[in-house]
């Protein structure tokens, strides 16, 4: 396969991507494409490889990134990572390997949710599985080890409803166009608008104390914006929602909103304006 693959590089690198993809992950999964790589990697020099899927085979890590030459600071470059476009990549995927702390199996734990894991996040010292993993686990999915997969055995009602199977929120292929990279985007932005206006910056409140203010505009790209709002909603979660039942979460829900009216109502006595727009919230519970 490698060798017929090869004959593609030079023509349509998407085409070839998607050929490697079809012929060897089908056949053996990461393990395959490991293979692959390394044999491929061996019978090429950094002088006759510089199509982008030439660099990808070259990487083989969803941490990587392309600098610009230039030296002008901007935005890194991600090439696609094929590991992740293996249908086991989230029940076998590397997780809890290096320095971030997260396990597949059990609820989610305060260790797992700290400023400095958030930290790791944004920072990219933890992989997109990891990432989502862990958000997954606050949403209440759990691993089955027996059965190797994960199920929604805690989920929010709301977000179950919607999402029985948890979603890749952060798009860990890195191809971004818009029949692969739609869902991935669908349920990111679903996450966000369950954070209340409140609980928007929580992130940057938390993470300033330690030297943390939030990405430069011209850095960003959709993989370091979708990891800073995942880290955002999981510190909202730790904050908000762990360790009640819905029950308990709906009733606090009930007594904000009466203190709100409340609000309201006074400020309309004294006579002055009230703002009626409220920023619409779906509450994953």
């Amino acid at each position: 396969h490698a060798q017929n693959f090869v004959t593609m590089m030079t023509s349509s690198w998407p085409t070839a991507l998607a050929a490697l993809t079809i012929a060897i992950l089908p056949q053996g999964g990461v393990l395959a494409f490991q293979t692959a790589h390394q044999s491929f990697g061996a019978s090429c020099s950094s002088s006759r490889c510089s199509s982008p899927v030439h660099r990808l085979l070259a990487s083989g890590s969803d941490t990587s990134t392309d600098k610009s030459d230039d030296g002008n600071v901007g935005p890194d470059i991600l090439q696609p990572f094929v590991p992740a476009m293996d249908p086991k990549y989230s029940v076998r995927g590397p997780v809890g390997e290096g320095k971030f702390i997260i396990s597949r199996t059990g609820p989610p734990t305060a260790e797992e949710m700290s400023n400095e894991q958030m930290l790791k996040i944004v920072k990219i010292e933890c992989n997109d599985l990891e990432v989502n993993t862990l958000v997954w686990k606050c949403l209440g999915y759990r691993f089955n080890e027996e059965e190797e997969k994960w199920e929604p055995t805690e989920v929010f009602p709301n977000w179950k409803e919607r999402f029985p199977d948890p979603p890749d929120f952060i798009g860990m292929q890195r191809v971004y166009s818009r029949e692969v990279d739609q869902p991935s985007l669908r349920s990111n932005q679903a996450l966000v608008r369950s954070i209340p206006p409140g609980n928007k910056q929580s992130l940057k409140t938390q993470l300033k104390p330690i030297v943390w203010k939030g990405y430069n505009y011209k850095e960003l790209t959709p993989n370091k914006t979708r990891r800073a709002q995942c880290a955002n909603w999981i510190v909202f979660y730790r904050e908000e929602l762990f360790g009640y039942t819905v029950e308990e979460l709906k009733e606090r829900r009930r007594l904000r909103k009466e203190a709100e009216a409340a609000a309201e109502a006074k400020m309309r006595e004294e006579g002055k304006e009230v703002d009626t727009w409220k920023p619409p919230v779906k509450e994953v519970f």
